[in-house]
């Protein structure tokens, strides 16, 4: 379309654009993240713009390496540059013996891979909230899991601080699970393009809690926005539900179109959630007026409330459907 287009329309135009995908060029997933978090960058350079994070055991899609660097696709579809070593390549008898493996999600806000099923021990790595590890078959002892990174690195983390993947990938989200994850995400620093329960930023907060409910969203606000059925564009808690999305920015004028810049979720009783830069932290406040935490500028940049319970899947999907993780999943339902 891009080439007869410009054959068209501006036939001096030499067009020296490649695909970088394709079944033909690379398959759809060809990598596993291999450290807890890894940042993508705009380029292939540590100094440029984190454009989006990505947690450790997700699946990816590498395009292409240069040097050191390598681009890769993610879940979400975010392109970023990261680096060689935080990724794992996978060939397809690779990806299908990781297929059939049983995993599991670290469901902790923050912990420990431990070298033996010791505290004590050398640790292996840090993991966040939503982490992917294998399971080592009878890796069981003194309260521990035995877990295999994806570049066959072992290690004991607490058992109770991990959920089979399936247990995730194939819940009913419940408005009540929704309120549960996004409390313990409160007073994580912010950080712009953060997706992590290290630090973090207003959708990445919002993708977190309904990923660890079973929900695959896109990754920002203003694609967040598009979703479910709208409940309101006016500040008020009249008629929303725990897990009703809050949206603020500029609504659409005569001369401007709809910005939407920040996301919130409805937590019941006049309160939301939201990781605010002006804050630098996850934090609760409230849509009253009388209350001490109540954001007086709220109320003029409010754009629109969504609901995503219950609506049909349009623009998000179950984890279990996102094309990228079904290619790591060995349980069909």
């Amino acid at each position: 379309a891009l080439d007869r287009a410009l054959k068209q329309q501006f036939p001096e135009v030499e067009n020296r654009v490649s695909l970088l995908t394709g079944e033909s060029v690379t398959p759809l997933v060809n990598g596993l993240v291999n450290n807890s978090v890894i940042h993508l960058r705009a380029q292939p350079s540590s100094k440029t713009e984190m454009v989006t994070q990505a947690l450790l055991g997700s699946p990816v899609r590498i395009l292409k390496v240069e040097g050191s660097k390598a681009l890769i696709q993610i879940p979400s579809g975010y392109l970023g540059w990261v680096n060689v070593p935080e990724i794992e390549t996978l060939d397809a008898s690779e990806l299908a013996r990781y297929r059939e493996s049983d995993k599991v999600i670290f469901s902790g806000k923050y912990g420990t891979v431990y070298s033996e099923p010791d505290e004590s021990s050398l640790p292996v790595s840090d993991v966040v909230t939503g982490c992917i590890l294998e399971k080592v078959p009878d890796g069981d002892s003194n309260g521990f899991q035995q877990v295999r990174y994806p570049d066959g690195r072992t290690g004991w983390v607490r058992s109770e601080q991990t959920v089979p993947l399936e247990e995730i990938f194939y819940q009913e989200t419940t408005r009540e699970g929704l309120a549960a994850t996004a409390l313990q995400f409160h007073g994580i620093p912010y950080l712009w393009g953060g997706t992590s329960s290290k630090m973090i930023d207003c959708s990445g907060l919002i993708t977190n809690v309904y990923f660890m409910n079973g929900i695959h969203l896109p990754r920002d606000a203003d694609q967040q926005s598009l979703l479910g059925s709208e409940v309101s564009t006016r500040f008020s808690p009249e008629g929303l539900e725990i897990g009703d999305l809050l949206f603020f920015g500029y609504k659409a004028t005569d001369t401007e179109p709809e910005n939407v810049t920040h996301v919130a979720m409805y937590m019941g009783e006049g309160a939301f959630i939201h990781s605010a830069g002006y804050r630098e932290r996850v934090s609760i406040n409230s849509m009253d007026s009388t209350k001490e935490n109540y954001i007086e500028s709220y109320p003029d940049i409010f754009v629109r409330a969504v609901r995503i319970i219950g609506e049909a899947y349009e623009g998000f999907q179950p984890i279990s459907e996102n094309k990228f993780f079904k290619e790591i999943i060995n349980k069909v339902e």
